[in-house]
């Protein structure tokens, strides 16, 4: 007879991070450098430096924390140097800096992130927080070695 719990072969944590942060963004910086050539698309290139190797990281994170249960200490830690690798991920979107500045018909024009580095940091931390408590809840308590016969 079959487990009701069967055993998941591929994290879906792993696929999110798959499509979110490693083809969403190779597509859209795509479609960035080929619909307005104006713009200087070594920025936008230099950007994948950055967000490939993070991604491919938060993937092998991401399915490398199914291998142990909730509660377990090695997949708290998994899942909180998922959480970092996502804001280093986040630091190369942003094109390595809180101010993107580019060239547009000869226009000088900038972005100042600063506001939305903040929201991202809250939602890291919310993020962080979370596992910690999945952690606390599902942790076993050890088993008194002197008690047990």
């Amino acid at each position: 007879m079959a487990s009701t719990e069967q055993r998941r072969w591929i994290s879906t944590k792993a696929v999110f991070a798959l499509v979110f942060y490693l083809i969403v963004p190779i597509i859209v910086v795509w479609i960035i450098v080929t619909t307005y050539p104006e713009l200087t698309g070594q920025h936008y290139i230099g950007m994948l430096y950055w967000i490939v190797p993070s991604a491919i990281l938060l993937i092998i994170l991401s399915q490398w924390s199914i291998a142990y249960p909730r509660g377990d200490y090695r997949r708290l830690i998994l899942d909180l140097a998922y959480v970092l690798m996502a804001l280093i991920w986040i630091f190369g979107f942003l094109g390595g800096g809180l101010v993107i500045t580019d060239y547009w018909d000869g226009y000088e024009f900038s972005l100042h992130l600063w506001k939305y580095l903040l929201v991202i940091l809250a939602v890291a931390v919310f993020n962080a927080i979370y596992y910690v408590l999945e952690w606390v809840v599902y942790r076993r308590p050890d088993i008194d070695e002197t008690t047990a016969i």
